[in-house]
């Protein structure tokens, strides 16, 4: 029985860095870093048209997902990605304002944002950009 235990876990284990990576099915899409000629890959912005209630965060460019978070007025956020018809944008955001998200540098090629932050898709009109 101890080796069906040992053989579970390192199975398990071998799993864990393919769970973590952002996943493209069910209508997941995660948000990209753009390269682009050594410029940032992502724009500051602010959450705005939450009024007394909070904006729902999708795992993908679709609001027939579930949402996995909420954001109110005023949250910062970073605008990475978009999607092909402009409704959606992919954002990066901390509930820590002093957290570095790690997307002020430019990036070689595109690539998933990977962390150390949150990630997901917004509505478009629920965000002003503020800088970049």
């Amino acid at each position: 029985m101890s080796r069906w235990i040992v053989a579970a876990l390192a199975c398990s284990l071998a799993a864990a860095p393919l769970m973590a990576q952002p996943q493209s099915t069910g209508g997941n899409r995660p948000v990209m870093l753009k390269a682009d000629d050594g410029l940032d890959p992502c724009s500051l912005g602010v959450i705005t048209g939450a009024g007394d209630g909070a904006i729902m965060v999708f795992p993908g460019d679709s609001t027939d997902l579930d949402a996995v978070d909420y954001l109110s007025d005023g949250q910062q956020v970073w605008v990475c990605d978009g999607d092909d018809g402009g409704d959606m944008i992919g954002i990066v955001y901390s509930a820590d304002p002093d957290k570095d998200c790690e997307v002020g540098s430019s990036v070689e090629a595109d690539r998933p944002y990977l962390g150390p932050c949150e990630w997901g898709w917004v509505k478009g009109e629920w965000v002003q950009v503020i800088a970049g």
